[in-house]
């Protein structure tokens, strides 16, 4: 079993990487700075799914979560079958779910493991997902991609993930 120690260095390797890899390809968080950071009481989850539903039951602990992403928001990660991880973004002054991560992305592969990290930053519009799509992917110009790991990078706008940049891997 693997230690939290292990986990939160392993974790903060991740972020080290990704934010200089993020900086290399002429992207930063800093660019897509928002003005604030929400520091108010959060909004219980509102949804229409039902009771029991696990979704339902770990959204309503996410966003409990201190404000991760874009000033008022929580990125949410949550296993949804097949081996596969799939993301929300959750508004905490509202308590909706406002975006789901395009894709879902692999946890387990041939090897038993996955690149997956979604990289945020609570003052940033900047989302960077690296992994292997679980689903048919869709590149910049609409074209169909083949399925491999690549760094992907997002701006956050008007509740909507608007892919700007993928890198091969």
């Amino acid at each position: 079993m693997v230690s939290n120690i292990s986990c939160r260095r392993w974790f903060w390797l991740g972020l080290f990487f990704i934010s200089c890899f993020a900086h290399a390809a002429g992207f930063r968080f800093e660019d897509y700075k928002v003005a604030e950071i929400f520091r108010g009481e959060h909004h219980e989850v509102v949804t229409q799914d039902e009771p029991g539903d696990n979704w339902v039951e770990d959204r309503k602990e996410a966003i409990k979560q201190p404000v991760d992403f874009a000033g008022h928001y929580v990125v949410y990660t949550n296993g949804c079958g097949g081996g596969a991880i799939c993301g929300e973004i959750l508004d905490v002054e509202t308590g909706e779910v406002v975006a789901s991560f395009p894709n879902a992305y692999y946890i387990l592969g041939d090897d038993g493991k996955a690149p997956f990290t979604a990289v945020h930053k609570p003052d940033s519009r900047l989302l960077i997902v690296i992994g292997v799509a679980a689903d048919p992917e869709v590149g910049l110009k609409g074209e169909s991609l083949p399925s491999k790991n690549r760094q992907r990078f997002y701006e956050f706008s008007n509740n909507e993930l608007r892919l700007v940049k993928v890198i091969e891997k």
